[in-house]
């Protein structure tokens, strides 16, 4: 392959066209691109032999070949040697190797930027590589080596310079967070005691400093932009930049930029109010919708809005996405469960063996019943539905590994609410006399029935870790698995039935640490803790017994903890009335967000909670053009309050009063 490209590019001229390049820039003064030029035919080359070094007498297609060169590609950097006395050139500090540098600025003298952290050994250790060395084996540098050379690196870069140097390095990255200078920098104020310090972001602006702005039509737009803006919002901007604005307005080519950014002073992208007939027109009467819609309501209305009333969507492309591999694990369990229940067995009979072929077989039988998945696109995604077997099977043993712990039964998978479902939808009638109709599925409901009643439980099944927060719940952020539990035990039918629990089961083969001695008893608990469910618990030690019967201090397969004397220590529970309380306030939750969707409450506002927000993850960015740099764009701030405390606020908004109990 490699022979009959070099043939191709003979025969249509190429290295001829290069030189004749070369050539035509070094005429016209343009040094810099005759140097570029001149490398790469060479680079072409070397790479070509790399890959014939490299590939040996493997046959390679087409497609694996050109992966590879375009990987050799990628690794090449051109120098350049400078090609006149009196510039200024920009580059790295790696790649710069010029001498009789008069001034020489240095950029990024921060903390693990310069001189570089070298923290990773790699796959091998120093240790590792000394021991391999000595045996005549030539490896890559260990990281002492590499400490030494970046040093060394940070030397030569500091004596290059004749007459002039300086450092500069930021506060503070782009998000605000702080950044810490250099090491570097306190050494060379303690060798150079009488050194000049000086800071530019004192906030304190004279006419002097604001001229030294004034250099490039470029930079100095760029700041005038940001001066008109100050004092399009109230702000006083000196003088100064008002003969600048004048210079850049009479100017022909930048007369057009100034009128554009003058027109981009009013601009908001926040979108007009919807009236109910719209709203209605978008969403239908009654809104037929579900629990995580109005959950991605909650987070940002404009979200819910662009999604589920425009129902606009990304271009689909075909790979695997998250939301894919959940979906697919989830059809798995759904029919391994079913064939359990098909076969009238139990799970606490199950032989790990048993479910690894039953899970292979299930797979493998949904992968020829859809010919067209991206599973059977490529073998990458062959292998990877060989990893999904071994996630499902880890699913499946820890649910038999639960339930043989457990005095709980399954009584239901993948059950639906909807008007052909196993439940009717959930109704939540609006204070307007409208009505939101909302469907889903449970994707398991486990029971226990004793003297008291039944017991139950919701799990939902989740591909990542997530954990049931309260203050998440206070602000709608997590609403399906309560909103469930209250479906549930709305339909008694009779019964009475109690809220045991809402727990998230992890569908994950974790890989846990452990060393020569640990016992395979012992990575099995270690797993077993890295997928124990998270949620809220009944508060009552009988039923936490019941749902683990070996709990022995803390739980290894629920969020609990019993201490001395059968008392709960540091668990995830609420007492029934809790449930209650809790129960009440997801409906009135529901009914304001309902409320909001009809009245056309269609704004940007993304939530945001320390370092999470609703756009993190949204796929509509680059539509709502989200900035919190413009006035009118605001995160919603949420507090991301303790237990305790949500319990007093859920209280106080329901009108109760008291302090709700809750061991933390």
């Amino acid at each position: 392959i490699c022979t009959a490209l070099y043939e191709l590019l003979c025969s249509i001229g190429v290295p001829v066209r290069i030189d004749g390049l070369v050539k035509d820039f070094t005429a016209s003064g343009e040094l810099d691109k005759a140097n570029e030029y001149r490398q790469v035919w060479n680079i072409v080359m070397e790479a070509f032999s790399q890959v014939v070094e490299i590939s040996g007498d493997d046959a390679l297609g087409i497609g694996r070949f050109s992966e590879i060169l375009a990987a050799g590609f990628e690794e090449y950097s051109i120098g350049l040697i400078p090609p006149a006395l009196d510039q200024v050139l920009a580059g790295s500090v790696e790649r710069s190797k010029s001498h009789e540098i008069k001034a020489l600025f240095i950029l990024g003298v921060n903390e693990g930027v310069f001189p570089a952290a070298v923290n990773e050994e790699g796959i091998l250790t120093d240790a590792e590589r000394i021991r391999l060395g000595s045996l005549g084996i030539e490896l890559a540098k260990d990281s002492k080596y590499k400490l030494l050379e970046e040093r060394f690196l940070v030397y030569t870069s500091l004596t290059t310079p004749s007459r002039y140097l300086r450092l500069s390095f930021p506060a503070a990255d782009r998000d605000g967070k702080a950044l810490r200078p250099s090491r570097l920098v306190s050494d060379i104020k303690r060798i150079f005691p009488m050194i000049r310090e000086f800071s530019d972001i004192s906030g304190i602006k004279t006419d002097e400093s604001e001229l030294e702005l004034v250099a490039a039509p470029g930079p100095a737009f760029n700041e005038l932009t940001a001066r008109v803006r100050k004092r399009f919002e109230g702000y006083e901007t000196r003088e100064i930049w008002q003969d600048v604005f004048n210079w850049f307005q009479n100017d022909g080519f930048w007369k057009t930029k100034c009128t554009t950014m003058l027109a981009g002073l009013g601009y908001s992208n926040q979108p007009a109010q919807l009236n109910r007939a719209n709203a209605f027109s978008l969403y239908g009467s009654p809104i037929n919708t579900s629990i995580s819609r109005l959950e991605t309501f909650a987070s940002c209305p404009f979200s819910y809005y662009v999604r589920y009333g425009l129902k606009a969507e990304e271009r689909r492309i075909f790979r695997l996405d998250p939301v894919d591999v959940g979906t697919f694990m989830h059809n798995v369990l759904d029919e391994f469960s079913r064939l359990i229940a098909a076969k009238s067995m139990s799970w606490r009979t199950l032989e790990k063996e048993w479910c690894r072929e039953q899970v292979s077989s299930i797979i493998d039988r949904m992968l020829v019943n859809t010919p067209e998945t991206v599973f059977n696109s490529s073998q990458r995604y062959v292998w990877l539905s060989g990893n999904l077997k071994r996630i499902v099977t880890r699913a499946v043993v820890t649910i038999s590994e639960h339930m043989k712990r457990s005095g709980f039964e399954p009584v239901g998978y993948e059950v639906e609410f909807s008007e052909f479902g196993q439940y009717p939808p959930i109704v939540i009638e609006l204070p307007s006399g409208e009505k939101l109709n909302l469907t889903g599925r449970i994707d398991r409901i486990d029971s226990m029935t004793n003297e008291d009643g039944t017991y139950l439980r919701i799990i939902d099944y989740k591909s990542g870790n997530r954990a049931l927060k309260l203050a998440d719940v206070y602000y709608g952020l997590q609403l399906q698995l309560l909103t469930y539990m209250d479906a549930v035990l709305g339909n008694k039918k009779g019964k009475k039935l109690i809220p045991g629990g809402v727990l998230y089961f992890r569908l994950d083969d974790p890989i846990v640490k452990g060393d020569r001695l640990s016992s395979e008893e012992d990575i099995e608990k270690a797993v077993m803790k890295q997928l124990k469910m998270k949620g809220l618990l009944l508060a009552d030690v009988r039923l936490v017994k019941e749902m683990d019967r070996q709990i022995d201090g803390e739980s290894l397969i629920i969020p609990a903890r019993l201490n001395k004397g059968d008392i709960l220590g540091r668990s995830s529970v609420a007492t029934e009335e809790q449930f209650e309380v809790l129960r009440s306030h997801v409906r009135k939750t529901l009914v304001n967000i309902g409320e909001e969707i009809i009245n056309g409450k269609v704004g940007i506002s993304p939530f945001k909670k320390r370092t999470a927000t609703a756009c993190t993850y949204c796929s509509y960015s680059s539509v709502c053009q989200f900035d919190p740099a413009m006035a009118d764009n605001n995160y919603r701030f949420l507090n991301d309050i303790g237990d305790e405390d949500v319990w007093q606020l859920i209280r106080r908004d329901s009108g109760e009063k008291g302090k709700a109990e809750v061991e933390a």
